[in-house]
């Protein structure tokens, strides 16, 4: 395949020489050029597509799969929609990928990357997206002598310049192994999953469904629940007050999903769950599920392997063994009877991929890593006399007063309580560290504490030297000076001991942020105690 980006590159050289015995250098911009050589790149190895070529950005189209007929076309309304993607250099070079299968052949799969279909905005106009992704979205495409528009299903093979790319970038596991020039164009295969005109709606009622299938959703209009309003109960936000005691009424601890607060809407917690109960993440139905598996999450090393019931069964597990079942949540004491509280959580999407925990032994099973310790982990502070000092997403700000102590309880939110319209980009962050490591290293710091302690302000002479010359200020003791400085510090000391086993060990350390897609509900297991009184 290499061959195939040489002669890209040879014919772009040829075209200078050409186009410069019959025009003036300055006649053809870089992106002309580029759509020349483009267009007899696909002559020599596709020249099927030739009469796909889009006048509009420059670009050819293979049409692989033209989706369902009686699906609405993506261009006739603003939505946001679910599409997979792979980006290839013309050597077929991986350069972005959500393939948990081609990230692992290009090593650059990552038990922490959530393998799915992006899921971005696709209006009138659009920042997010591939320009030229977009257009083939949003026009009306020239395929031989027909015209097609994109819908669900539609499947696509995308021969891009450069002008309509902006650079491939990617991030967090979907990177690929390489990294592509500015200045060259990508092959682009797109499938079309499935688009929404109103996400908070669709997210909505994707809460429904999962509340249903566990345990069912308590009526909205629950009168007890309209009088635990926010303001009378928990000083969740600045200015809010808890109210008189005798005003507060305590909450419905049955098994239903109920709203935490009722003034906060797509917030619900279920106050009786425990980890013998299994957790059924597959609640779409076929007439809702806008891509497959989309509630069931199977890609990767792990979920790939094992299914989620499997997986949530060794979860459950290890949460019983280490917490138990926790207490009846009817005789443990409620959350903001207390001033904190230490909390053991799991953060979940809704199709059961784990985006984080402070468990480890739960995060040495789902992120395949038996060298994370139980000194990794340690529990979350949550104040509750003092909500400012926390700084967690809302629906811990709203639903972890309501907790009850030493018991497991679930919360389930939308995005508008969790990560938003934004979401969370996908990302690595490296960082490095020194370890300085000696045998004599405390011996140094021996005769330091020696020299400023008996010294008679031989301290600063300790550093002067130091840093000057690595003479340790032992001078004026009856000539004993240049026996310290010239042959025990520096000759004997320092050159041949300190020196000779002193050594530096750097350890680099790569953390990857999982990627939230926007408009995501989310599920918190959470298992709380009273935090400690310092």
């Amino acid at each position: 395949m290499k061959i195939l980006s040489r002669i890209f590159c040879v014919v772009l050289i040829l075209l200078g020489f050409t186009l410069g015995s019959c025009v003036k250098t300055n006649d053809l911009n870089f992106e002309e050029v580029e759509k020349i050589a483009l267009k007899s790149w696909i002559e020599k190895n596709r020249p099927e597509l030739l009469d796909n070529y889009q006048p509009q950005g420059g670009y050819y189209v293979e049409l692989i799969d033209e989706g369902s007929a009686d699906s609405v076309p993506l261009r006739q309304s603003d939505s946001w929609v679910w599409y997979d993607i792979t980006c290839r250099d013309l050597a077929g070079n991986v350069l972005l990928t959500r393939s948990s299968d081609l990230a692992r052949m290009q090593n650059s799969y990552t038990e922490y990357t959530h393998y799915a279909p992006y899921f971005i905005y696709c209006g009138e106009e659009s920042g997010a997206m591939i320009e030229g992704t977009y257009m083939a979205l949003r026009n009306k495409l020239k395929i031989g002598d027909k015209e097609y528009v994109a819908r669900y299903g539609t499947k696509m093979r995308l021969y891009l310049p450069s002008s309509i790319v902006g650079g491939v970038y990617s991030d967090g596991g979907y990177e690929g192994q390489y990294k592509l020039d500015e200045n060259k164009p990508v092959i682009v295969d797109m499938e079309i999953m499935g688009h929404v005109i109103n996400p908070l709606a669709y997210e909505d009622q994707w809460i429904r469904s999962f509340a249903e299938v566990n345990g069912g959703l308590a009526p909205n209009n629950d009168s007890s629940q309209k009088e635990n309003s926010l303001a009378e109960r928990y000083p969740v936000k600045q200015g809010l007050t808890r109210g008189d005691e005798s005003d507060k009424k305590e909450p419905i601890l049955d098994d239903k999903w109920r709203l935490a607060v009722d003034s906060i809407a797509a917030l619900y917690i279920n106050y009786r769950y425990t980890p013998k109960q299994r957790l059924n993440f597959d609640c779409l139905g076929a007439d809702t599920m806008m891509h497959k598996n989309q509630t069931v999450y199977n890609q990767g090393k792990i979920y790939g392997v094992k299914s989620l019931d499997e997986i949530n069964k060794e979860i459950d597990d290890i949460l019983l063994e280490r917490f138990g079942e926790g207490l009846d949540p009817a005789e443990a004491e409620p959350a903001d009877s207390v001033k904190g509280l230490k909390v053991w959580y799991i953060t979940r999407l809704m199709d059961g991929f784990i985006i984080d925990t402070n468990i480890a032994e739960v995060k040495r099973l789902v992120y395949n890593d038996p060298s994370i310790s139980d000194e990794d982990c340690e529990a979350l502070d949550f104040d509750i006399d003092n909500p400012d000092n926390n700084n967690y997403v809302d629906a811990w700000t709203y639903a972890m007063p309501q907790m009850r102590i030493g018991c497991w309880n679930v919360i389930l939110t939308g995005s508008s309580n969790a990560y938003g319209a934004t979401g969370v980009s996908g990302s690595h962050s490296t960082t490095s560290s020194s370890t300085n490591n000696s045998n004599y290293y405390d011996y140094l710091n021996y005769y330091n504490y020696m020299n400023s302690y008996y010294g008679n302000g031989m301290y600063n002479d300790y550093y002067g030297g130091y840093y000057g010359g690595y003479g340790y200020g032992y001078g004026g003791y009856g000539g004993y000076g240049d026996y310290y400085n010239n042959y025990y510090y520096n000759s004997m000391y320092y050159n041949s001991l300190y020196n000779n086993s002193y050594t530096t060990d750097t350890t680099t350390s790569t953390t990857t942020t999982t990627e939230v897609p926007a408009y995501s509900p989310m599920l918190f297991q959470v298992f709380v105690e009273e935090a400690d009184e310092d």
